[in-house]
């Protein structure tokens, strides 16, 4: 990656007063092209900004006044949507936008499954029988030629709201409502589907409550964060951080994220990955259902589904997504051309778009990624980097494709397998037309180079104060100079991410975390760091640190230090409060050796240690007793993927865990005679054999059992005995340091580093 230096910039001292705080922001402003006090203002404080009308997009007038009909008539309207975040929130907006008008009101999502995005005739025929005689498309539609003519002839009144790239020529609808219509330089240009939907709300007079729908859609979406965009995420983030939709609270709960703090970051990389995963892998309708339902308890049924299948998405993307690589390496030349074109029979289409994104910031140059399975047709979905138009690049090739659509840095579409190859080929020589043989190196602009002890919450906050982030308005990155690493380990539920500490030279340390870098190198010796300054909390506390994003090494160390460790991917969930519909999830995805001892998994069939099998998956219910058994199941099973649940048996203490041995060994002198075997014992307790044999001793020394013999791992025992004060009381001191023992590694298995724990444990 290329760092851009910062340039020198000159800030009005007039801007400068009206802004006031820290240096950085003026000048920031001014290279975001706002020089003048109102422009600035207006960007910083919604309270400044003057929106824009809505009747400013073409054809609103026309799709107001048709509705405002249709609601005075009491004709029905069928609001047509599409899956993802932004189809979901502008269909759920519309909705009860025009409710609250009193309009009769259907709502309809296709389903990814079996439909793809758009207006589909089987789909929509079923409605005319329903008397809906105005249909509302919000998010697609904007191709749609076929189904407006078909349902135009039927009778009804078509209404496009959307705002994806125009076709070379409009449907014929009543009214299009699209603001790509306008000069690119217009406010309302940006706006995503659930932006125009919006904008239609207000010029009904209905628009202002779902805000907290529009900062939803506008953000996962990823449009830039500029003109009315920009204006609409602010007034949405202040919306949504009061929660008083019931959908939104149980979205939050499941997400573990307070609302006070919300902001553009965890929409995208925790609240819509979640409401996406609904469109990627089911039924994208309950989603709409989530944002009207007035109901918490079902909105917590929603939302708890949704967690699951959002978990089931992770796992499958991931696999695609390692999956690809694996054809990269095998193949280095495909990495000669400016986009990877990848394709595999049983590639889940839901997931593509996931993967073939996070590959394109690996490789820097846009993925197009195929589900092709044989004697089918193939499903595919891009993602671009800036500077390749990936849109115009499939357009200019549209005849071989059957259906496509998007925008420039995001398209789907669908080819017949056999044109695959012709369609690879040309667009090399597209990409290639635009951008070169290969894409130029990445630039990131330095804002300032800053010393670690410069670094602190109130700078945080004061560059906090050109948020949001994202598209058309990037976070500030600053950079320090001659830092090392000098501690580290890997955090997220498969181990993805990394938590590091860096010092300088001074010994002034920070921490840092290095999103999606589990797979890449560590710079050793000293290096210039580039980041983000973040807020986290740690102990309820507000603290700093920093999101790294690059790396230049200065300095090599003389010696490099060597790590052992395995590859092994770790998926983490021992925080997971309902872990039950995650582990369905997962257990729908194939076979797996599932691990729990003392304590039931209801529905499914779970082993002790002596019973599990070699298996590729392992997944770990209850937390270990103890490092020895902790590494020979890792042995007997050796698996190359490990899901940590880690619920605790709760037999770490005397009475909990005595009261049960005391159960099962009276069961065992009534089924088998008084046979103990303590391997299986040890598993029925969940502890130690040491552990059990301890316990044992005691119920002797009680004087409820006595020993018969010993025959290799066997011990007969029958009932009744002696008791022996002196030696229960120096057993049961045994048995509290040995329970001691246990519980101290089970609170350190709940809190270790996921990923080394086990990559350590197989050695």
């Amino acid at each position: 990656m290329k760092w851009v230096e910062p340039p020198p910039v000159e800030v009005p001292a007039e801007l400068q007063a009206a802004v006031g705080g820290h240096p950085l922001v003026a000048k920031a402003l001014v290279e975001r092209g706002l020089s003048t006090p109102h422009a600035a203002l207006a960007f910083l404080d919604p309270a400044y900004y003057r929106p824009s009308s809505p009747l400013e997009l073409p054809d609103m007038a026309a799709a107001v006044e048709r509705l405002q009909s249709a609601i005075a008539r009491g004709e029905r309207i069928l609001v047509w949507g599409d899956f993802d975040v932004d189809g979901l929130t502008a269909t759920a907006l519309l909705v009860e936008a025009l409710r609250a008008l009193g309009a009769q009101v259907d709502w309809y999502i296709p389903d990814r499954r079996t439909e793809s995005h758009g207006v589909h005739w089987r789909s929509l025929q079923p409605f005319l029988g329903r008397g809906v005689r105005v249909l509302l498309t919000c998010d697609t539609g904007i191709s749609a030629h076929e189904v407006v003519a078909l349902a135009q002839h039927a009778g009804l009144d078509v209404l496009i709201t959307d705002h994806h790239a125009l076709p070379p020529t409009l449907p014929q609808a009543q009214a299009i409502v699209n603001p790509r219509r306008l000069p690119s330089e217009h406010p309302l240009y940006h706006l995503s589907g659930v932006g125009v939907a919006y904008k239609l709300a207000e010029a009904l007079g209905v628009g202002e409550k779902g805000l907290d729908l529009v900062v939803l859609g506008l953000v996962a979406d990823v449009v830039p964060l500029q003109g009315e965009v920009r204006y609409l995420v602010q007034r949405g983030l202040q919306m949504l951080r009061q929660v008083r939709r019931v959908g939104l609270q149980a979205l939050l709960e499941v997400a573990e994220i307070g609302p006070d703090a919300l902001d553009e970051d965890q929409i995208s990389y925790a609240l819509a990955p979640r409401l996406n995963a609904l469109g990627r892998m089911t039924d994208a309708s309950v989603g709409v259902e989530l944002f009207l339902t007035e109901d918490l308890a079902r909105a917590r049924v929603i939302a708890a589904e949704m967690e699951a299948w959002n978990v089931r998405r992770q796992f499958l993307s991931q696999q695609v997504f390692v999956a690809a690589q694996e054809q990269i390496e095998k193949d280095r030349s495909l990495l000669s051309q400016p986009v990877l074109v990848l394709s595999h029979p049983q590639w889940p289409t839901g997931v593509l778009g996931i993967a073939a994104g996070r590959l394109a910031e690996r490789y820097n140059r846009p993925v197009v990624l195929l589900s092709a399975p044989p004697g089918g047709m193939a499903r595919a979905s891009a993602r671009s980097v800036p500077g390749v138009d990936l849109y115009a690049a499939l357009a200019a090739h549209s005849r071989l494709l059957a259906s496509f659509g998007g925008h420039p840095m995001a398209a789907g579409f669908s080819i017949a397998l056999d044109r695959i190859p012709e369609l690879r080929r040309l667009l090399v020589e597209t990409v290639a037309a635009q951008i070169g043989v290969l894409p130029p190196e990445r630039e990131l602009p330095i804002a300032t180079y800053l010393s670690l002890p410069d670094l602190t919450l109130e700078l945080l906050d004061e560059v906090a104060r050109l948020a949001p982030f994202g598209p058309g308005n990037p976070p500030l990155y600053l950079a320090s100079r001659r830092l090392r690493v000098t501690a580290e380990r890997t955090i997220g539920r498969i181990g993805e991410h990394r938590r590091l500490e860096v010092q300088d030279e001074e010994g002034h340390a920070l921490p840092a975390v290095w999103w999606q870098s589990a797979d890449l190198p560590v710079p050793e010796g000293l290096f210039d760091l580039a980041y983000v300054l973040r807020a986290g909390n740690f102990a309820r506390e507000r603290t700093l640190y920093l999101e790294w994003i690059d790396a230049h090494i200065v300095e090599k160390p003389v010696v490099e230090r060597i790590v052992p460790t395995i590859a092994i991917a770790v998926a983490d969930y021992r925080t997971v409060k309902e872990p039950l519909p995650i582990l369905q999830a997962l257990w729908e995805e194939g076979t797996m050796a599932l691990w729990a001892e003392a304590v039931a998994v209801p529905g499914f069939p779970a082993h002790g240690r002596s019973d599990l099998q070699p298996n590729s998956i392992l997944v770990v219910w209850t937390i270990p007793p103890g490092p020895r058994v902790w590494k020979q199941v890792l042995h007997r099973v050796q698996p190359s993927q490990v899901f940590l649940f880690g619920v605790d048996p709760g037999l770490d203490t005397v009475d909990a865990f005595l009261r049960r041995l005391t159960g099962l060994v009276k069961h065992a002198l009534s089924a088998y005679n008084g046979k103990l075997n303590w391997e299986a014992l040890a598993t029925a307790m969940a502890h130690c054999e040491e552990t059990v044999q301890a316990g044992v001793r005691w119920l002797m020394a009680h004087g409820l059992v006595s020993p018969v013999t010993q025959q290799g791992d066997i011990l007969i025992v029958e009932g009744g005995g002696h008791t022996d004060e002196a030696a229960e009381r120096r057993v049961r001191r045994e048995l509290e340091e040995l329970l001691h023992e246990t519980a101290a590694y089970r609170a350190y298995f709940r809190e270790a580093d996921a990923r080394r724990l086990v990559a350590w444990d197989m050695l």
